[in-house]
């Protein structure tokens, strides 16, 4: 019954924007089937077939009026309903060049958060992203502008945005004795700066830094080492600094090479222990820095075909639980990534089939040992309406 009323919600607030526009909406439906074998030893899915739920995405969107546009966009994942993003953005016709955006949307930190997973030319989210961000991104509700630098010889833009900072209330810790609590009502900040380079009539450059800032937990602290002792609100800061990039060569519309990366320094604050104090450890903060990056080549040719290859790097163990000391509260251990696809697009735009492998190596300080783990998913995506299955 919820997921009906959420759907109805979503319906009413779509015909109320679009009600005073003159032009309909475009509205699409992206489907997604997957099934999957791995070698994890000890977990059901262990050497079988499995079938995933398949999941959709309904999107509507379209221009308000000459200056203005909104987009919704409702997924089924895991066989729940959300509000992925919902919209409006102000593109032309403001003062210096700006745009507005305001709403629930992913958020422009690099250049392949913003794009939908189905669209890219791999099948599973980066690591880092998955530990930084979080499993679904860096989604979040805000306010962003955008500028258009008058820098003549290229094109460049600045973004800063402020946003609620939901994608780290979802990253609870919970096994430690340490008190942490909920962030509360405390806004992030994300900005980027990117350039576009035409390098030739067939290739292009995108380049772009990436910042952001914030409070992403807190934590009750005794400082004092006493049982007895009152204990000392603290602010659990993060800092992100990113660089991304994306080549393209494009000679004809048969042929494509895309080489795309992208890297993450995270420097934040953790609570931990310190010496002994009077009859139990101290608690403090302390600083740490990790890092996370991934590359990948995508090569298109004969129009209906692609192969490629990607290599990531995480500080932490991916696929751990949020705790008191792994994922981005680890420096540490990491995690590599070594994935190879190949697609078929028998159907220009509107029908893909991709098949990736992806070979997960783990290292632990501590020098536990655990197998690599190696999972092969077969993906069919297919598209009804004008947002696209897959870009070219």
């Amino acid at each position: 019954m919820k997921n009906i009323w959420l759907i109805l919600i979503f319906i009413i607030i779509v015909q109320k924007t679009y009600s005073q526009s003159n032009v309909n909406p475009d509205i699409s439906l992206i489907g997604t089937f997957n099934t999957f074998m791995n070698n994890i030893k000890n977990v059901p899915e262990h050497g079988k077939l499995n079938f995933e739920t398949p999941s959709m995405e309904l999107f509507v969107d379209g221009y308000l009026n000459p200056y203005a546009k909104a987009v919704g966009n409702i997924a089924y994942e895991e066989e729940q309903f959300t509000v992925e993003e919902l919209y409006a953005e102000i593109v032309r016709g403001l003062p210096l060049d700006m745009q507005i955006k305001a709403g629930k949307y992913l958020v422009g930190f690099g250049q392949l958060n913003i794009v939908h997973p189905h669209a890219w030319a791999f099948l599973d989210r980066p690591l880092f992203h998955q530990i930084f961000f979080s499993p679904d991104g860096f989604n979040d509700m805000g306010v962003n502008f955008n500028f258009i630098l008058p820098t003549e010889n290229f094109y460049s833009n600045f973004d800063i945005g402020i946003f609620k900072g939901n994608v780290f209330s979802e990253n609870e810790i919970t096994d430690s004795p340490i008190q942490f609590e909920d962030r509360g009502n405390t806004p992030i900040v994300v900005s980027r700066l990117g350039t576009f380079f035409s390098l030739s009539d067939y290739s292009n450059l995108g380049i772009g830094l990436n910042g952001s800032y914030g409070v992403y937990s807190k934590a009750s602290l005794n400082t004092m080492g006493d049982s007895t002792a009152d204990l000392q609100d603290e602010s659990l800061t993060y800092a992100y600094a990113g660089l991304d990039f994306k080549f393209k060569y494009r000679p004809d519309e048969y042929t494509s090479i895309t080489i795309q990366g992208e890297g993450l320094l995270n420097n934040r604050k953790v609570a931990g222990y310190g010496e002994d104090g009077i009859n139990i450890p101290v608690e403090k903060l302390s600083t740490i820095n990790s890092y996370g990056a991934f590359i990948f080549v995508d090569y298109l040719f004969a129009k209906q075909y692609s192969i490629g290859a990607k290599y990531d790097f995480l500080n932490g163990i991916i696929g751990d639980e949020p705790s008191f000391n792994t994922l981005a509260n680890d420096d540490q251990n990491s995690t590599q990534g070594l994935y190879a696809w190949i697609g078929f697009y028998p159907v220009e735009h509107t029908l893909a089939f991709r098949l990736g492998v992806q070979h997960l190596i783990f290292n632990y300080a501590d020098g536990t040992k655990r197998d690599p783990e190696t999972t092969a998913t077969l993906q069919m995506i297919f598209s009804l309406g004008p947002h696209k299955a897959h870009s070219f």
